[in-house]
């Protein structure tokens, strides 16, 4: 059976993504995965993402330099392909000259950046999950070799 059009792989990939997007714990759905607005005090409260889920204890901090593909991959490619997609579908669809079009869609860039920093790094998480599970099964069959 081809994995792509198994309906049940569909489905927990929606739901994985689904609880990114609200920055919920991929595994459980039910704990955040930063602190909230409300207690961000720093820029460093903003991007860092808390230890892990103290529901299902999945773990959100992991190694130094394991958000890089967030970072690079995820929020600049969204935000980049945005802006850059933005502008060609403006200058082909309205007379805005082009200077203004930069404005309006690259210069915003990067604060749209800090502020789907958040996002990216927990769609990350999901897609990590997804694509390579961290299951207790999984950790029991290694201990028990």
């Amino acid at each position: 059976m081809n994995i792509a059009n198994d309906p049940r792989t569909v489905r927990k990939a929606l739901l994985y993504i689904y609880r990114a997007l609200g920055l919920r714990c991929p595994t459980c759905g039910e704990r955040p995965i930063f602190l909230p607005m409300a207690k961000v005090r720093s820029l460093d409260d903003w991007f860092a993402p808390l230890d892990g889920c103290p529901k299902c204890g999945y773990a959100y901090d992991r190694e130094p330099g394991y958000f890089l593909m967030a970072i690079w991959g995820v929020n600049y490619g969204v935000i980049g392909l945005g802006s850059i997609s933005s502008y060609f579908i403006l200058r082909t669809a309205t007379e805005i000259s082009p200077t203004v079009l930069f404005f309006i869609c690259v210069v915003p860039a990067p604060f749209l950046s800090i502020l789907f920093a958040r996002h990216a790094k927990s769609l990350f998480l999901a897609l990590d999950l997804f694509f390579d599970p961290h299951t207790r099964i999984q950790k029991n069959r290694k201990n028990s070799e």
